[in-house]
């Protein structure tokens, strides 16, 4: 009797290792990079307005682009930044991070790491805050904690969830 229910739960403890293997196989490690022209074209297909800030950028080192979205009333905003390189792009992505923390009152918020990927997601008094790194980009949107979905329907879009 002993042996048989030591073999069930060997077999139930494989399967689970299994399963589990299934699923962390399905899990993203590694992310697409996106540039202006695509992420122009999800914001324009989203309805969003877009507008080139490199400009007012110009004394960021490293920074080649950056772009802004906005919704019509403008309570939505998507920034995307294009730098020369990941280690200047992660520099930035742990600053838009700390500023953030320093910034907002939040009990709700959650980070991931892949492969060539940062990932920052807080969840405000008012509003959510969306920070994604991929490679040498930085994507940053915010909307009113009533509108986080337009943030998170875009971000998945563009494949910066």
């Amino acid at each position: 009797m002993r042996f048989r229910g030591a073999f069930v739960c060997l077999y139930l403890i494989t399967v689970l290792i299994a399963v589990g293997c299934g699923v962390i196989s399905n899990i993203d490690f590694k992310k697409s990079v996106i540039d202006n022209q695509k992420f122009i074209a999800a914001a324009e297909a989203a309805g969003f307005s877009v507008k080139d800030e490199t400009e007012l950028y110009a004394n960021v080192r490293g920074l080649n682009s950056a772009l802004l979205a906005s919704s019509s009333d403008g309570s939505m905003v998507c920034q995307f930044y294009v730098f020369d390189d990941t280690y200047t792009a992660n520099s930035e992505f742990d600053i838009f991070k700390k500023t953030l923390d320093n910034t907002y009152v939040s009990s709700v918020n959650s980070s991931l790491a892949g492969d060539n990927f940062s990932i920052y997601k807080l969840t405000g008094r008012t509003d959510y805050h969306h920070l994604c790194a991929v490679d040498n980009t930085l994507l940053y949107g915010r909307s009113p904690n009533e509108e986080m979905e337009m943030v998170r329907e875009f971000v998945v879009g563009v494949g910066y969830n």
